[in-house]
This record gives C-alpha cells, structure tokens and sequence, in this order.
C-alpha cells in the first residue's frame, strides 16, 4: 500500500496539511482512473470515522448516485450533523455524472461543514465511454468544483500507474500474501496479462497464491499458466502478424479469441479498428521526428485526435512499453497500406452490420477480413459497402 500513502503525502503537502489531520471534517475528491485506491481510501474513511466514535460502532453513512443527485440535496445533508452525534459522512457515487449545472451550484456553496460532518465525491469506474448525444454536454468533474473543494478541502487524483510501479506493488502485495513474485513474473502480469488496474492484479495475485499452494515463489511459468492474456495483447499479435504478412498466424491468433477466449466478434473489431487508428498516429508521430520516450511538439500534438482515449500519445503514457512496440510496426507500413486497411475495416464493419447481406456470419467476414489485411486480395464479398450504405442514405 506503500504507492497510495505515498500519493497522499504528496498531495497533502501540497495543500499544506498536516499528515495527521486526517480525512474528517472536510469536503473530498478522489477521481482518476485507479479506482482500487478510491475504493481503499472510501474505506478508511469509514474507519476513520469509527475510530473517532470511541465506540466501534458504524458511523453515519449516506449515499448519493450521481446521475441523480442535486446540488441542493447534497448541500442540506451536508448541513445536519448525524442523529446520534458522532460523525457523519456523505458519499456521492460517480460524482463525474452528476449533471454540469448541479456541479456549478455546489461548486458556488463549496464552504466548511459542520463538526462531524465529511461529503466525499469520487468518480466513477467507467466514465463517460461514448459520444454525448447532440445537444447534451459531456460528463465529467467540472474545474469550478475541483477548484472548491480543493480549496476548502482536499481533492486528490489517482492516476493510472506506470508499469513499473505497478509491478513493484504487486510484488508488495504478493508478499503481504506470504508468497514471493518474481520480477520477471510481476512484468508479465503487468504487460502481457492484466495491465496496471491494482484492482485486477489483485484479484490475479489471490488466484496465483491458491495456485502455488505450498510453494513460496509465483514464478513467469505460472502466470503464463493461470493468467490468461490480456486481449490488448492478442490484437498486438494479431497486428504484427498482419503487417508481416504472416496470414496462418493471423487466423490462427483470431481463432483463438473467437474460439478459445470466445470474444465477441464485434467487439474484436473494434480493437482492430482502434489498433489500426493507433498506429495511424504513430506514424504521424515519427514522420514528424518523434521517438519513443521523446516530446511532440505542439502542431503534431493537434493533428491527432483530442479525446483522450483516442489518442495514441495518452495511450503510450499509461502503457509506456507499448511505444517502442508500436513504433515499429508503424514502420513496417506504408500509407498505402494503412489506408487500404481502414477500407477493408469499414467494408467489414458494414458486412456484420447486415448493410451487405453476402456475408452472414461475423466469424467468417473477421477472417476474410485479416486474410484481406494480410495479402492485399480484394474482398468483393463486401467492396460494394459504401455504395450501398450512401444508396440507403440517400433512398
């Protein structure tokens, strides 16, 4: 737990508060994306506020969802102190989806509370993933609250780890477990199996220990053993295989996620489609000058697209390994080429969309497809797509 104590000694220092002062008494934010440390510190809150009874018992405890809470409901739960005295805490569930205007309001009335009274807003596990709908306006903490309540209280970001990082604390955890993870095996979970999510690594730190049973070392062998890989992975295999031509392998590793990890076919080709998207970036990228682990200037920042889980440079800052990777297979294609397979992506796409009606199951349209990404063949299964989606449109 070394990573989040860390993370609140800095965070603390840099609003001038004492490390003893505690969660108590104040308005909180915890957002960012790893949320096993929001979740661990929601829970010491609540310790905390037991230990402050003297008696053991449970504090308090209300919950708002913040798709439907209000400014003015906050604020007059925020304004009485528990039944009983003691303390008092109000929890707001994806703050980030509590609607723009109401997080406007409470950013205005964002002032000390009452003795015994604590309001925690944390951010939601998945976010706002889609497109707002037209008129609506995106999710997401507004400045104004973040600015208020860090000042009045204490907002602290919990951001992805670095790979790194998150081996060392599940090299940590493995210990606190009563087992040994070796490094190597800390890395594969990390890059190859589970990614940096504390929550998941977790859960595949506590399987790996019953695994193991008696024996005191979780080595790479049994990660490779019980942890099945990461589906990012095998769209990488599957990519690098594309762009080197090697179509047995490329089938084979989509049968394998169709097949053996039964991924859905459409969600197969999303990540292909958003690998192909990556890489498309990448290329940008290094015509432009830059190498992995350098800077982008700011005209080549604003070529690529700024939603940030679109952005290959957001990406390659979360999984910094991945750059290096990306940065050849970027090489080994040319524009032509690229281009060529975002053609062949969409005529896919509308084939299991049913806009086409040659090609009736989606397993079989994927492998035309990566056969089509790997040769260069032309599908005619599917090359009249467009023409027959702008017929529709304009029928």
């Amino acid at each position: 737990m070394g990573v989040r104590r860390d993370d609140m000694r800095r965070a603390r220092a840099a609003k001038g508060i004492e490390k003893e002062a505690g969660y108590l008494g104040r308005w909180l934010l915890l957002h960012g994306p790893e949320h096993h440390l929001k979740r661990e510190v929601v829970a010491e809150i609540k310790e905390e506020a037991k230990r402050s009874a003297g008696t053991g018992d449970e504090p308090s405890w209300e919950v708002l969802e913040g798709p439907s809470a209000t400014a003015r409901e906050v604020l007059n739960r925020s304004q009485t102190g528990a039944l009983f005295g003691g303390a008092r805490l109000i929890v707001v569930r994806e703050a980030d989806r509590m609607d723009g205007d109401e997080q406007d309001e409470l950013a205005k009335a964002v002032k000390p509370l009452p003795a015994g009274v604590t309001v925690v807003l944390v951010t939601g596990e998945t976010g706002d993933r889609g497109r707002p709908s037209p008129g609506s306006r995106r999710r997401g903490i507004r400045a104004a609250l973040q600015r208020a309540i860090a000042k009045e209280g204490l907002a602290i970001e919990f951001p992805a780890l670095k790979a790194p990082a998150a081996a060392a604390w599940a090299i940590n955890r493995a210990k606190e477990l009563g087992k040994r993870l070796e490094p190597a095996a800390a890395r594969k979970l990390v890059e190859q199996k589970v990614g940096v999510g504390l929550g998941e690594l977790e859960s595949e730190l506590e399987k790996l220990v019953s695994f193991v049973g008696e024996l005191g070392i979780i080595s790479g062998a049994h990660v490779e053993e019980v942890t099945p890989r990461l589906v990012e992975e095998d769209i990488f295999r599957l990519v690098d295989a594309v762009g080197r031509r090697e179509t047995g392998r490329a089938v084979g590793i989509l049968r394998g996620l169709l097949q053996e990890r039964r991924e859905d076919p459409g969600r197969v080709l999303w990540q292909l489609a958003h690998a192909i998207r990556m890489l498309w970036q990448t290329k940008i990228l290094l015509e432009a000058g830059w190498r992995p682990g350098g800077e982008v200037d700011a005209e080549t920042a604003e070529l690529l697209p700024q939603e940030p889980r679109n952005n290959v440079l957001v990406y390659f800052a979360r999984l910094h390994w991945q750059a290096e990777r990306m940065a050849r297979q970027a090489n080994g294609m040319s524009w032509a080429r690229l281009a060529r397979a975002v053609q062949a992506l969409r005529g896919c796409d509308f084939a299991m969309k049913g806009i086409t009606d040659k090609v009736r199951e989606n397993a079989a349209a994927l492998e035309l497809l990566v056969v089509q990404l790997c040769t260069d063949l032309e599908m005619p299964v599917w090359d009249a797509g467009g023409e027959h989606r702008e017929s529709r449109s304009r029928g």
